[in-house]
């Protein structure tokens, strides 16, 4: 056998291997959450647990639907989610879209300024953030939420769809307007479409970070009516106690529809993010 050859089968088995390490390592903690969340709470503390399982129970989750109110976090994080994207969106494709076709002053320093504002840590806002719900009467009510997350979506949302409608050539538009469209029409029929796959990107990872969302939620609501499913989770964990099986069950249940979104958009993913990929 040709040393290159023998090269190239080296050079492909070390690919394979570096993939299945890669797998292992991000596939493995989901497989343990699901595995403990089927496994009885007299097996939970073994000193040496089993790869594989040896019992199975339903238990923690038939204890999540009916002992807590863990159901009622999850649709208060659906709703808030959802709405939250919509809002983020809606704000941030008309922002995008002027940043990048209209001409006036501050336009560069407006643009610039985006990414400072995403860049931001929570954690020096969350106070104000606060304040600002409590003046205007949304303490404890999870519509307050809504006022808090567009503060950091939009940036991120401004940002990856200015790439998107850079992209597009000016010459569509151009031709649009003469032939008697106005700016609104030109973006609902012609750049809305072409950039809708970065559209889906931008709204998938939207959710993700609203859904994924912790310290304002908890801040911010109090009541368990009113709480988020990720509020929900950590509310499992009292003083130096793991409620392990409702943990690790309520884990799985508020994985579902992340998955769900991201297995549904991967096509538009994947294109999207390549599309993005021009520097604005």
């Amino acid at each position: 056998m040709r040393a290159s050859t023998v090269r190239a089968v080296r050079k492909k088995v070390l690919i394979y291997a570096i993939v299945v390490v890669g797998l292992i390592w991000t596939l493995f903690p989901v497989y343990w959450m699901v595995k403990t969340s089927f496994t009885p709470d007299a097996l939970m503390y073994d000193a040496k647990p089993s790869l594989i399982p040896t019992e199975v129970t339903t238990k923690h989750y038939k204890d999540l639907f009916s002992q807590t109110e863990f159901m009622t976090n999850l649709k208060n994080s659906l709703i808030v989610s959802l709405l939250a994207t919509l809002i983020s969106l809606f704000i941030s494709i008309f922002a995008s879209y002027s940043l990048t076709r209209l001409k006036f002053r501050g336009r560069k320093f407006i643009t610039k300024s985006i990414i400072i504002c995403y860049l931001m840590p929570a954690a020096v806002l969350f106070i104000p953030m606060y304040v600002l719900v409590s003046k205007l009467g949304f303490v404890d009510n999870k519509y307050g939420l809504l006022i808090i997350y567009p503060t950091f979506i939009v940036p991120y949302c401004c940002y990856m769809l200015l790439s998107y409608f850079k992209a597009i050539p000016g010459s569509l538009e151009e031709a649009a307007l003469i032939d008697g469209c106005t700016r609104l029409q030109t973006l609902w029929k012609i750049i809305f479409p072409i950039a809708a796959p970065g559209i889906a990107v931008v709204a998938t990872f939207a959710f993700t970070m609203s859904w994924n969302e912790f310290l304002y939620a908890l801040v911010v609501t109090t009541s368990p009516s009113q709480l988020t499913a990720m509020v929900g989770i950590a509310g499992f964990k009292f003083s130096d106690s793991f409620i392990w099986g409702l943990l690790m069950s309520s884990s799985v249940i508020a994985s579902i529809p992340a998955l769900i979104l991201y297995l549904g958009a991967q096509t538009f993913v994947i294109g999207g993010l390549a599309d993005g990929g021009a520097k604005y």
